[in-house]
């Protein structure tokens, strides 16, 4: 995926080669913009000893500076000895005190080959406090010829003093049917998308498909759990039932909050493609395609779906601001409010 990512390769190289490149690199960006395959080049770059360059597939055939992949930094680091890079990743949900420490701890010494060290984070978000405190003071003084690259899908998980410390470049995603053609041209073919994905129209119309929704179209069976958990979504509005099936997945699936947000914008989009900007009628419609010949009629307020809209973006907040929070907790309550939401009464 790092064709989409070239505008940022071009920027980072011209800093690089004009020796300008920020002590502290955050990359964010949803998930498959291609993050982690720009850190790599990046890292990559960093470790060489002797960058070579190559004409980007931009319109204005700017240079992307890139490891030579000879020298003796490359093939240490291809074979994975390379001693003055470090990959600060953890077993655990989240990236402890401890694991920051470690990354501080190795900056502080000299460097076994050349003068560069670096560093890359590949899950910032996970961060506990208590650990994105611990690297704060080494973002504000920076050991020399050290790097430290971080990632994170969303800047919101990260705590504003290191967001503030970092040079930040955000991955902006193609949409629609250029992603698709983008997708083509990176080597995905048709027989790599869902068997059934005459039906995917009707769930990611193409005017509005985004790499948030990679999983969906590159995969058939998460494009077949996400059909099943509409489908539930679907009847735990109009009749609440499927609670069950839905709060596992939920729980255990990580695209359950986004296609609960996804489900509910497109049934609001629905109702005003189908009855216009200024109606206020309730909303009326069905999803077909959900299993066999299956049909799920649906009469409900948008006014109604916004509220539940609100209800998940909460919770989406709370996960990703308390990297520690009870997820299942989080989803019994979401589901909780949707059902008060819908019927009050009840």
């Amino acid at each position: 995926m790092l064709n989409i990512c070239q505008e940022t390769q071009v920027l980072l190289s011209r800093q690089f080669q004009q020796k300008t490149l920020a002590h502290a690199i955050l990359l964010q960006g949803i998930e498959g913009t291609g993050k982690p395959a720009l850190a790599k080049w990046l890292i990559e770059l960093l470790i060489c000893k002797y960058p070579i360059s190559f004409i980007s597939d931009l319109p204005d055939h700017a240079e992307i500076s890139q490891a030579c992949n000879q020298c003796k930094s490359c093939l240490l680091r291809k074979s994975g000895s390379y001693p003055d890079h470090l990959l600060l990743s953890s077993d655990n949900k989240t990236l402890g005190v401890d694991d920051i420490r470690r990354g501080n701890s190795f900056l502080e010494k000299t460097a076994h080959l050349g003068q560069i060290k670096t560093i890359l984070i590949p899950q910032a978000q996970t961060m506990t406090v208590a650990a994105a405190n611990a690297l704060l003071k080494t973002l504000e003084e920076p050991s020399q010829n050290s790097f430290i690259v971080l990632l994170s899908e969303d800047l919101d998980s990260l705590l504003p003093t290191i967001v503030s410390r970092c040079a930040i470049y955000t991955i902006r995603p193609v949409v629609g049917e250029a992603l698709l053609l983008k997708l083509k041209s990176s080597g995905f073919s048709e027989h790599s998308l869902p068997q059934n994905r005459a039906a995917m129209p009707r769930k990611l119309d193409s005017s509005f498909v985004n790499l948030s929704q990679l999983a969906e179209l590159t995969d058939a069976a998460t494009f077949q759990a996400f059909e099943e958990f509409n489908q539930r979504y679907l009847d735990y509005l109009t009749t609440g039932q499927s609670e069950p099936q839905l709060l596992i997945q939920l729980i255990e699936n990580k695209h359950g909050l986004r296609w609960l947000e996804k489900i509910t914008c497109n049934l609001v989009r629905q109702h005003y493609l189908t009855n216009g900007p200024d109606s206020s009628n309730s909303l009326a419609t069905h999803q077909d395609g959900l299993g066999k010949n299956e049909i799920s009629e649906l009469v409900i307020s948008p006014e109604v779906l916004n509220q539940i809209y609100q209800a998940i973006i909460s919770s989406n907040k709370l996960i990703k601001s308390f990297t520690q929070a009870n997820r299942q907790f989080v989803a019994e309550q979401l589901l909780m409010t949707i059902n008060t939401i819908v019927r009050p009464s009840t």
